[in-house]
């Protein structure tokens, strides 16, 4: 059993947002949980999961999110403190904080419903293999 405080997680920056780490992959069987920070006016890159789908609350902010599901099917909603948001494996998906005035924050839990990925099995193994992408990409901090 852990109890784990949801300002307290392991900080790691990407180009466009930041994940506090929660839980992380190595810790359990099949899930991972972080914090997901996203500032005023900043947005994620448009990916997918082909490994894991996703659970997202809403704790903090105002946001919007754009779903593609894998037939093509695209979806955009706004995010609102407390929704729950449930993203399928390879659904690309992209989240906008739409607030003016503050970030807007979320619960992410991923779940890895085959096994977790075997090239990175610690977090920090997925950190390194994501900026590697980003700076390939030319992708940089904003």
């Amino acid at each position: 059993m852990l109890k784990i405080n949801v300002r307290g997680g392991k900080r790691y920056t990407f180009a466009a947002h930041i994940n506090d780490m929660l839980l992380p992959r190595e810790k359990a069987e099949s899930i991972e949980a972080f914090l997901v920070i996203i500032k005023p006016g900043e947005y994620t890159h448009p990916h997918f999961h082909a490994d894991n789908e996703q659970l997202y609350y809403v704790i903090l902010g105002r946001g919007k999110g754009i779903f593609t599901e894998k037939d093509g099917t695209r979806r955009e909603v706004e995010l609102l403190p407390e929704d729950v948001i449930f993203v399928p494996r390879f659904t690309e998906h992209q989240i906008f904080c739409t607030s003016k005035d503050e970030p807007l924050n979320y619960l992410c839990v991923d779940g890895f419903p085959e096994s977790k990925p075997k090239g990175e099995p610690t977090w920090d193994d997925h950190y390194r293999e994501v900026l590697a992408e980003q700076k390939r990409k030319g992708m940089t901090m904003r």
